[in-house]
């Protein structure tokens, strides 16, 4: 019998926010500043997305900016 409990959003999150802080910290530490700002936009994505689907909201996606007024 299982009786793990599900893992709460922001449980999720932080999961995910650590895996990409790791993963900045060894691109930093290797001079690949170009991929830094990959990473981060790619955390961005994926922590978007995360929250979307645990919250029925994907038909809002992509986000999109809004225009100055």
């Amino acid at each position: 019998m299982n009786t793990t409990t599900p893992r709460t959003l922001v449980q999720d999150l932080d999961v995910l926010h650590g895996s990409y802080v790791s993963a900045i910290n060894q691109a930093i530490d290797s001079g690949h500043d170009e991929y830094v700002a990959e990473l981060a936009a790619s955390y961005d994505r994926e922590a978007t997305l995360m929250v979307a689907q645990r919250e029925g909201k994907t038909h809002l996606l992509p986000l999109r900016r809004r225009r100055a007024a």
